[in-house]
């Protein structure tokens, strides 16, 4: 199946983080057999401590006369990193960096981005970006389940434990639009300035994140701080803007990406520092059903014009993750690809390899709707699906297992309840 081509230069409930072990073929068949391995859970109604009240916004924009919630939720995790320093076993990159591995070990600590907060522009204004610092302590699979049927856990429950939260924020001011919070001194980020969706931890622990409303690339200190000027997206020499971005909404200027269709993946480059963004969307011109990634030079600060367009299995389909894969080869990345529907309707919920320097072929690495839980650790039947509406943080954890985490849009429900807000997993 064709998964790219070169393009010439020019929501809350559970927070379940669930281990997925690959253990059938994966191969031109498109097939590949899954089974659950491990299951981590934060409780939906988790709120970082000494926050401001937040929720205080209808979804067109009205503000409401008490906000819905006293502080910020923990919610909408968009990308994880692991929190490690060298590579794994059987992974093929030689250099060691923050988004590797610890050898020998799975991580039990992940950086989380939060997403912009409640959906839209209009109602985030008081959500403020973070990034999150999370331990996991999850419920396993055994071992040797011939011998023991059941898993065994210490505890009750598998847990997530929020260490640290790092505010996103532009006390000196790089950020050329006006903020929401733009009175306080300190120039806090919020879902209505920007909304972020994926993440590259770097080798000085600065952290740079893909923005949907510019689009934008932002250059974040360890302590949140924004370090220079969204870089915007200027294919062809002149500035891509979304729906959302504030020189459309304020300024009159022409949209060519709808809302929330800007950077939704963002991945280490095949080439010495550089990052590949992957668009959610296709641009106006290119094929209904592609999107672009695009490499960015942060030693130059410029787009290079290097891209590539990868293939939908259906223009109904959508992206919403892009990571490296160094266990399949130093040219490798996963993608997760979904439909948008979620509940008992969810259809389509995939993650497919890529090798961006061969040919131009993607394979099946896990359908998410189609999960063994023979040990039965997420309960219920031997059957585990994952049919949210946005699954957006992955990491390849060995050869053959990825972490999954999906944003749960809180407080929206119908992943797996009509009225119960969903869990993030």
């Amino acid at each position: 199946m064709n998964a790219w081509l070169p393009v010439a230069a020019g929501r809350s409930a559970l927070c379940v983080l669930a281990a997925l072990g690959l253990v059938g073929l994966l191969g031109n068949e498109l097939r590949a057999d899954v089974t659950l391995t491990g299951i981590a859970i934060l409780p939906a109604q988790t709120f970082a401590p000494e926050t401001p009240s937040s929720g205080g916004y209808a979804d067109y924009g009205r503000k409401l006369a008490t906000p819905r919630f006293e502080a910020q939720p923990i919610q909408g995790i968009s990308a994880i990193v692991p929190v490690a320093c060298k590579t794994l076993k059987g992974a093929s990159t030689k250099k060691s960096s923050a988004n590797t591995l610890p050898k020998g070990n799975t991580p039990t600590e992940w950086w989380a981005l939060s997403d912009n907060g409640f959906g839209t522009r209009a109602n985030s204004g008081d959500y403020c970006l973070a990034i999150y610092r999370i331990k996991t302590e999850p419920m396993r699979a055994p071992a040797k389940p011939e011998r023991r049927a059941r898993p065994k856990p210490k505890k009750t429950a598998p847990t997530v434990t929020v260490v640290q939260r790092i505010a996103l924020r532009d006390p000196d001011r790089h950020f050329p639009w006006p903020l929401t919070l733009s009175t306080d001194p300190d120039r806090p980020l919020t879902g209505a300035d920007a909304d972020p969706e994926s993440l590259v931890v770097m080798d000085d622990g600065s952290f740079w994140i893909g923005d949907e409303h510019g689009p934008w690339l932002l250059h974040f200190g360890v302590d949140g701080r924004l370090l220079a000027a969204p870089v915007e997206l200027v294919p062809g020499g002149s500035v891509l803007r979304s729906a959302a971005h504030p020189e459309v909404v304020n300024g009159g200027k022409v949209a060519r990406l709808g809302a929330s269709k800007g950077f939704e993946g963002l991945a280490r480059g095949l080439r010495p520092n550089t990052l590949i963004a992957m668009l959610e969307a296709p641009i106006p011109g290119d094929l209904s059903a592609s999107v672009r990634l695009l490499e960015y030079d942060l030693a130059l600060r410029a787009w290079t014009g290097r891209e590539w367009l990868y293939l939908l299995d259906s223009a109904d389909q959508a992206v919403s993750e892009i990571v490296r894969d160094p266990f399949s080869g130093p040219d490798g990345y996963l993608v997760i690809e979904r439909d948008a529907l979620q509940g008992p309707a969810a259809a389509f919920k995939k993650i497919f390899r890529i090798h961006l320097a061969r040919s131009p072929e993607k394979t099946l690495a896990a359908d998410l709707l189609n999960i063994a839980d023979p040990q039965k650790i997420a309960g219920g039947t031997d059957k585990f699906r994952f049919p949210f509406l946005t699954t957006e943080a992955l990491w390849p954890t060995a050869a053959r297992e990825l972490i999954v985490v999906n944003d749960n849009n809180f407080p929206a429900a119908g992943g797996r309840s009509s009225v119960v807000p969903d869990p993030t997993e």
